[in-house]
């Protein structure tokens, strides 16, 4: 009785092995599921693998490996050099650059790295409004500002931080 038992275990096994693609080809077919990639590049749908996408994260505040004296040249960290004009200073919410001024509002955390917001602007007798993104790079020791907006101010800038 054992030894029927173990040999129908071993048939039932052997019929469901190798068995299943021939079964799904010839009653039709079902959808063949596709092997994951070993480089996902080849997948960037991300359609084998589906990645959810990371919904922004409303924060209160700039975190504080954001805050600090940056310079875009390593004149801009010492102020008495007066060739300070590439300079960024971020405290609390606010921006000051060389000659203006910005607090950041609806803050986001888009990465543990990057956050982005809407940045009303003035300075020089003006206002605008530039939606910024910063990103920490090499451990926090540079920062990089996205700015949209007015094709003058536009672009991307590179800041190293300032010596405390």
């Amino acid at each position: 009785m054992r030894s029927t038992i173990l040999l129908a275990a071993a048939l039932g096994l052997a019929a469901c092995s190798g068995g299943e693609s021939a079964n799904n080809e010839s009653s039709g077919g079902s959808a063949a599921v596709e092997p994951t990639p070993n480089d996902l590049t080849v997948d960037p749908q991300n359609s084998v693998v589906p990645i959810p996408a990371v919904s922004p994260s409303p924060i209160a505040a700039i975190p504080g490996g954001f805050q600090g004296h940056w310079g875009m040249v390593s004149g801009d960290c010492d102020p008495a050099s007066g060739a300070d004009k590439g300079t960024l200073t971020i405290a609390g919410n606010r921006l000051s650059f060389f000659e203006s001024r910005g607090t950041a509002a609806t803050i986001r955390q888009t990465r543990p790295d990057q956050i982005a917001f809407d940045l009303p602007m003035s300075g020089e007798g003006m206002t605008w409004s530039e939606p910024t993104t910063l990103t920490l790079l090499d451990d926090g020791k540079t920062l990089v500002r996205e700015a949209k907006g007015d094709a003058n101010r536009a672009g991307s800038f590179r800041y190293s931080r300032c010596p405390a």
